[in-house]
């Protein structure tokens, strides 16, 4: 379970900032054998609150120079005269850590606290052990009590308060403030919270006698040691001004003085992801479409219009009768088979194969690369509509164990130099499919390749726009028709990272090298059905769900672009955190563009589509083998673009 703390002196003498950390540092190392998941702290002083919360373990908060900056920098000699704190080392049970909100203490409208235990909750309990995987954004027991305990009376705060403690189920152990007063609330039906109230008039407490007596033994603070005694079965009060403090046996009459307002506090939050996240509301974003300032090469002119938007052309299809007459020169005048078609079982390419052997009368074979990343959702489908269309499935799969550990070492080395133009060499193995086009209709001597790729709403100018290098696109432009200056200015971008990054020279480096051939330099001769045909999402959604019962994946919520790619919730998480915008910000703006939605339905789909995937995300880290928390605290540790 996790370790709650919290340090209010009668009095501070000669009491100075490093002797502040030192004694943080000492309670919350002393508590973290409780959980070390997540750090957090409030500082009171006279009418203040400072909040400052990390999911990074508490050893390697108090170490890091921003801790100590920020806390440093509001934290001055007159206001140490008074200081006192509270704080938490989480062990996390219900909650994801990575939710500020969730994190403690936790800060509702009314109320800031730490929470030992778990509430039982029986509708999440029944909720996700149906489902049995973690929402991502649900809420801790811990943040769900402390917004009930916000909504009480003032008048009757400490009466409501008492009765919800006796009707929740579970085991706690709680300390909270009211933002709106000067008293601390301690409480516990366990005894897993001990206090000393001093000579002095000072109030200490900890989860555990130990950790509050080696405390007591180290601290700066001049503590007078007296009996340490359990908190179990009853409330204390501990009023901040006066120094006193009043208990309430859960069952008898109150012993205190009835709730009394006494002034209006602020906290500030000193945490610096509450920091990024007032700076992420304030980016820059075009008029027109919403990509942000912090998209690469992106500029802006006197209305707010971005260079991408102006510089736009609407895709021109080459239209259906142009797709017809190059058909009619391989269609089949028999049964047998003339064409072969990737096949992925995302929503693009069971739409195209419909169409295909529907609509256009083509008798194709269809094929799916598995490079270790194609979700079971995917090879549903796709088993879905080759078994209603009786179309022959040739699958050829990698040495998937191999793929995957190269994976692995290409994001192990990622993250030790985290250039964002570098992120697509997590993906470089699948860079194979086309190949395995040519070859297949080579062994099975069928002249036309088809790929159910075109649309320019998939274009993503970021990828190389991440490296420095503008490479102006159009109507989904493939990477081998770049220029060939382009080509080299980006083999010697990759080569530098290369030099600068060693942790790339491992096993995976002859296919990352294969990759950047397969992508730039093989001939792409193959037929981009959707070059030729408008997009049509409504009607693609329909027609599959009619016809085929085809299977969104929940996992990549309602956007079900690239939901047949396992990496994709990974490089949306990257982008999104570090610089503020993902490719679903890049595909909405484009339908801007193309005149299919308007700039409200983007912002309002975007802020859907962002939302992070835990289940996608963890899925995808036990497929690879890498431990997924401490990849995302590395992550979202990453200096931001904004």
């Amino acid at each position: 379970m996790c370790g709650i703390f919290g340090v209010f002196p009668g009095s501070v003498k000669n009491y100075t900032f490093n002797n502040l950390l030192k004694d943080i540092s000492t309670i919350s190392n002393l508590s973290s054998a409780r959980g070390s998941d997540t750090f957090g702290i409030s500082f009171f002083s006279k009418n203040k609150i400072y909040t400052y919360k990390s999911f990074k373990n508490p050893k390697k908060t108090i170490k890091c120079e921003i801790f100590k900056e920020r806390v440093f920098k509001n934290i001055n000699n007159n206001i140490l005269k008074s200081i006192s704190f509270m704080g938490q080392t989480r062990l996390v049970t219900t909650g994801s850590k990575f939710v500020y909100d969730n994190n403690q203490p936790i800060v509702t409208n009314n109320v800031l606290g730490v929470h030992n235990g778990i509430f039982f909750n029986e509708k999440i309990f029944k909720k996700y052990k149906k489902i049995n995987f973690e929402d991502y954004n649900q809420k801790s027991d811990s943040l769900i009590f402390f917004e009930e305990l916000s909504k009480f009376k003032k008048n009757t705060f400490v009466n409501s308060y008492i009765n919800l403690l006796k009707k929740k189920k579970g085991n706690y152990s709680i300390a909270f403030r009211h933002i709106n007063d000067d008293k601390i609330y301690v409480s516990s039906n366990t005894g897993s919270i001990y206090y000393l109230y001093d000579k002095n008039n000072g109030f200490y407490f900890a989860s555990e006698k130990k950790i509050l007596n080696d405390f007591i033994e180290k601290s700066y603070l001049e503590i007078n040691q007296d009996r340490i005694i359990q908190v179990k079965n009853f409330t204390l009060i501990y009023d901040l001004k006066n120094k006193n403090l009043d208990k309430i046996i859960h069952n008898n009459k109150l012993l205190t003085n009835s709730y009394k307002v006494k002034f209006n506090k602020r906290i500030k939050h000193l945490t610096n992801l509450e920091e990024d996240n007032k700076r992420f509301l304030r980016l820059k974003r075009c008029r027109k479409c919403i990509l942000p300032e912090t998209y690469p090469l992106i500029s802006f002119d006197k209305n707010g219009i971005c260079n991408f938007c102006i510089n736009y052309q609407k895709q021109k299809f080459k239209g259906k009768s142009k797709l017809e007459k190059i058909l009619k020169k391989f269609r089949s005048k028999s049964n047998d088979n003339d064409c072969i078609v990737g096949l992925s079982g995302g929503r693009d390419s069971s739409y195209g194969l419909h169409l295909l052997k529907k609509k256009l009368k083509m008798r194709p074979i269809a094929y799916t690369y598995d490079w270790g990343l194609t979700t079971d959702i995917s090879r549903i489908n796709a088993s879905k509509i080759c078994g209603e269309l009786g179309v022959e499935h040739i699958i050829r799969a990698a040495d998937i164990e191999k793929k995957r550990k190269y994976i692995k070492l290409n994001i192990e080395s990622w993250l030790k130099r985290p250039k964002l133009g570098m992120l697509p060499i997590i993906q470089a193995g699948d860079k194979s499919f086309i190949d395995y086009g040519r070859i297949l209709a080579k062994e099975l001597n069928l002249k036309l390749v088809i790929h159910f790729t075109g649309y320019q709403l998939e274009q993503r100018e970021f990828f190389i726009g991440f490296t420095g290098i503008d490479q102006k696109l159009k109507n989904n432009q493939r990477m081998t028709s770049y220029s060939l200056m382009t080509k080299i200015k980006l083999f010697f971008w990759y080569s530098k990272e290369f030099l600068l990054n060693p942790s790339y020279f491992n096993a995976a480096l002859f296919d990352n090298f294969n990759g950047f051939i397969s992508s730039f330099f093989k001939p792409n001769n193959l037929l981009h059905f959707f070059e030729f045909l408008p997009w049509n999402e409504s009607e693609i959604e329909k027609t599959l769900k009619k016809n085929y019962s085809w299977n969104e994946d929940a996992a990549y919520g309602k956007n079900q672009w690239r939901m047949g790619d396992g990496q994709t919730a990974f490089n949306n998480f990257i982008y999104y955190t570090m610089c503020g915008f993902s490719e679903y910000d890049n595909f909405r703006s484009n339908q801007i563009r193309e005149g299919l939605i308007s700039r409200k339905q983007a912002i309002a789909f975007c802020k859907k589509d962002n939302q992070i995937r835990y289940d996608a995300l963890k899925n995808f880290s036990e497929i690879i083998g890498f431990n997924l928390d401490n990849v995302i605290c590395k992550i979202m540790s990453f200096k931001k673009l904004y």
